[in-house]
């Protein structure tokens, strides 16, 4: 299986100002952070994520507030 890559920062910025809720890979563009980071950052509660089930998905609003737009 391979990886989509990962989308630039132009298109991860314009995703989570448009978008309820983004994927990781977004969210790791967008805050220039690795896929491990991320994870770490959910754990820790610095990126809010909408749990549905065993799902998380990062929401757009508390993003959009972490990086000013």
């Amino acid at each position: 299986m391979t990886e989509k890559p990962l989308p630039t920062v132009e298109e991860a910025l314009n995703e989570i100002k448009t978008k309820p809720v983004v994927d990781q890979p977004v969210v790791c563009a967008a805050l220039n952070i690795s896929k491990g980071a991320y994870y770490e950052a959910v754990r820790r509660g610095e990126i809010e994520v909408l749990e549905i089930g065993r799902l998380k998905k990062p929401i757009s609003a508390s993003l959009r507030r972490k990086l000013h737009i």
